[in-house]
């Protein structure tokens, strides 16, 4: 009896520590899941937003990435696509964009997530509509970019963007020399 007991709780001790492991590697498998597709949708979403906002085209794509409810509450969508936009006197042929995500937390079982992310338009191209040329300058209105944390949401089974708060706001340099890049913090 005594030789049973013992190899009952040897069998019953591997099992526990097998199911453990188990749910280890399933909750790690989910949370980098879950942080590829909220890395997708933070690259895609935040580009498609800046790509709205210089030419005003394509706004619906948005309703991919972006929840209703910031949508109806972007600023700066808003003022791009009533024509009060900085770029409204300006045909924006390209952009150069980067997005630096730099904290990003997801629990499997979690229907929020939390990222910190850096957006930057280093440089843009295009030129003054023809109706406008006496009226504006030659130079188009650097973008400015920052720091924001960003909320998303699980919703219908995909991530999408509900909130957004700028922390930092970056100004973009002059010209070719990068290195006069300044960070203004947001009260």
């Amino acid at each position: 009896m005594q030789y049973f007991r013992r190899f009952t709780w040897f069998i019953a001790g591997r099992m526990i520590l097998i199911c453990v492991l188990l749910g280890m590697v399933v909750c790690g498998f989910f949370m980098a899941l879950n942080g590829a597709n909220i890395y997708v949708v933070l690259n895609d979403g935040m580009e498609k937003r800046v790509d709205v906002i210089l030419t005003r085209q394509q706004a619906e794509e948005l309703n991919k990435y972006f929840h209703a409810d910031f949508l109806i509450a972007d600023e700066a969508l808003e003022g791009a696509l009533n024509g009060m936009s900085a770029y409204s006197d300006y045909n924006i042929t390209g952009f150069e964009y980067n997005l630096t995500i730099e904290k990003l937390w997801a629990w499997p079982w979690d229907t929020y997530a939390n990222c910190t992310v850096v957006e930057r338009v280093p440089s843009i191209s295009g030129s003054v509509i023809s109706s406008r040329r006496s009226e504006v300058s030659e130079r188009i209105p650097r973008w400015q970019g920052g720091r924001y944390d960003v909320t998303l949401v699980k919703a219908g089974g995909a991530w999408k963007i509900i909130g957004m708060q700028q922390k930092t706001i970056l100004v973009e340099p002059e010209g070719d020399d990068d290195s006069l890049e300044t960070e203004v913090l947001v009260s």
